[in-house]
């Protein structure tokens, strides 16, 4: 019998940073917008002067700044990066720096695959590590990012045995990008997971995983954020 595992709710929180993550706009959280102001930004950098923000916090706002896709490799203790609060005082500088100083002290390294600046925690388990390079045959990237990024999931599901199938619904924007992409012959979670993000308006990935095996799909997790709905504005508190 076909085992169908409904999606839906995991795939509203990848959407809920248009309505809950950042609900707070105080300079340094941007909120959600269905068609939001861009202004200039020709060298694709990142200003961020904020007193009480997390590593996370400069991370997204490096991608939603620099439109620079992004992809965030989450280790066994998956919220290190909202843990700690500082100051940060960044002025124009390159997505790479903005990314260097946020990861700071935290134990994650970055590198570069392609366009995409991947962060991956050092601290990876070797059984985490298993699924960033897992292998898919035949992927058809269609839909919106975060439908993309659900169907690479139920994918990721299928292939290690966590579920026999699966289905679901998104929430969506009316003016959500939609894409249309050629089959994949062969790629793994990581290289499929850059193309999404280097669609459209770009957006940043984030791999959550297990730390050692278990049965709960709902902790394997390849979640897209897009930029779309964000402003590029800077970063400043008042």
């Amino acid at each position: 019998m076909l085992k169908v595992l409904v999606t839906g709710l995991f795939l509203a929180l990848s959407l809920g940073c248009l309505h809950a993550q950042d609900r707070q706009s105080d300079g340094c959280k941007t909120s959600g917008e269905f068609s939001p102001a861009l202004v200039r930004n020709p060298f694709a950098t990142v200003t961020f002067n904020c007193t009480h923000a997390t590593p996370l916090d400069l991370i997204r706002a490096t991608g939603r700044q620099t439109r620079v896709p992004i992809g965030l490799v989450l280790g066994p203790d998956s919220s290190k990066l909202e843990k700690p609060q500082r100051s940060y005082d960044l002025e124009e500088v390159s997505a790479r720096d903005a990314l260097t100083e946020a990861i700071h002290g935290t134990g994650y390294v970055l590198r570069e695959e392609g366009d995409v600046l991947v962060l991956v925690a050092s601290d990876m388990t070797p059984y985490q590590e298993s699924f960033l390079y897992l292998h898919y045959d035949g992927f058809l990237p269609s839909g919106t990012m975060v439908e993309m990024a659900a169907d690479l999931t139920g994918w990721m599901w299928v292939e290690t045995h966590l579920a026999f199938g699966y289905g679901g619904s998104t929430l969506y924007s009316t003016n959500d990008e939609r894409f249309t992409l050629e089959k994949i012959q062969s790629a793994t979670t990581e290289e499929i997971a850059n193309k999404i993000v280097s669609q459209g308006s770009k957006g940043m990935w984030i791999l959550r995983t297990a730390p050692k095996e278990s049965h709960d799909p709902s902790e394997y997790q390849l979640e897209v954020e897009p930029y779309q709905h964000y402003s590029n504005r800077p970063n400043v508190e008042f």
